[in-house]
């Protein structure tokens, strides 16, 4: 996937911090100007890292969701996520950091029965109350929903936010569609 976005600006978002590292430093290894950014950096740190994605062209910035609120920079080509987002409104707000610039912009989630096993997890150890705790598991039936789906992705996503569209043409599924 980074390969096909070589020298592109991109995001990578991933659940912890120590995979962000991980990720990171992988990607540096492999010759993948990459940046590590989350909330366990020191503040001068984050802000060299988002300044250097913000004004040069081509780092991948690898994340936690601690990164991203106010960033609108325009010529992000992708966005990426190594694990399941916490809902599809997250989804949607972090792939919408992508193709600001008009042009065409690639989104690609990896996602596992582990993931799952790890969202309920995170849902049940919330200090919340159990009315919370089954509106972030309808939450996230929603997002696996949206991960299983065999139409089109476009349209299932603006569905689920009161819009309807036709066919992108372009997600997997239509692009995977018998003629």
């Amino acid at each position: 996937f980074l390969r096909r976005h070589e020298g592109q600006s991109g995001i990578v978002y991933c659940l912890s911090r120590r995979k962000t590292e991980e990720t990171a430093a992988f990607l540096e290894e492999h010759g993948i100007r990459a940046l590590a950014y989350h909330a366990g950096m020191t503040k001068e740190a984050r802000e060299a890292n988002q300044n250097a994605f913000m004004t040069l062209s081509g780092i991948v910035m690898v994340a936690t969701i601690a990164f991203g609120m106010g960033i609108d920079k325009p010529d992000v080509a992708f966005v990426f996520h190594t694990d399941l987002p916490g809902s599809l409104e997250a989804y949607y707000q972090e792939i919408g950091r992508a193709g600001r610039d008009g042009r065409a912009a690639e989104a690609h989630m990896l996602f596992g029965l582990g993931d799952i096993r790890m969202r309920r997890l995170f849902i049940e150890e919330e200090d919340a109350s159990p009315e919370h705790k089954r509106r972030s598991h309808a939450r996230l039936d929603t997002l696996i929903g949206y991960c299983e789906a065999a139409q089109c992705r476009r349209q299932v996503l603006l569905s689920y936010f009161g819009e309807r569209s036709a066919p992108c043409g372009s997600c997997d599924n239509c692009l995977e569609q018998p003629p």
